[in-house]
């Protein structure tokens, strides 16, 4: 072979190579891409199955004995703010750990909530959208 035809040999194969990297380059922030929204789509899918025991109440109506089963189950043994907030025509009361709830239940006392009220509720978010407050509203 000529020296002529080994320099466009080694040109050319110079040219393949260099568009083979870009393009393994370019395929990588692609990937990288998908990859970071495949990860965002998953975080938000955790959180509607994380929240889905709590958004169950928004916009529903449910009965007095429903929202003291829920703080029951949902409010921490300290306040950690999550607040359940019930109101009614004598006012509202907000409660934030499960120390008031058995006097939600004695019926002798003004936090009473009878089991066969109904109530609407309606779940409150902060800025960062996390759910901090379930709002239940009494129905007269």
């Amino acid at each position: 072979m000529s020296n002529g035809l080994k320099a466009l040999l080694i040109a050319a194969s110079t040219i393949i190579t260099c568009i083979i990297v870009s393009l393994g380059f370019r395929l990588a922030k692609e990937a990288g891409t998908i990859g970071n929204y495949v990860v965002e789509g998953l975080f938000q899918y955790r959180n509607v199955v994380e929240e889905r025991d709590l958004m169950k109440y928004d916009g529903a109506m449910v009965y007095g004995s429903d929202v003291v089963n829920l703080m029951k189950k949902e409010l921490p043994e300290t306040t950690d703010g999550f607040f359940v907030t019930v109101k009614e025509k004598k006012g509202s009361r907000s409660y934030g750990n499960r120390n008031g709830v058995e006097r939600v239940e004695d019926m002798e006392l003004a936090e009473y909530i009878a089991p066969a009220s109904e109530y609407a509720g309606k779940v409150v978010r902060n800025e960062n959208g996390v759910i901090v407050e379930i709002v239940f509203t009494k129905k007269e």
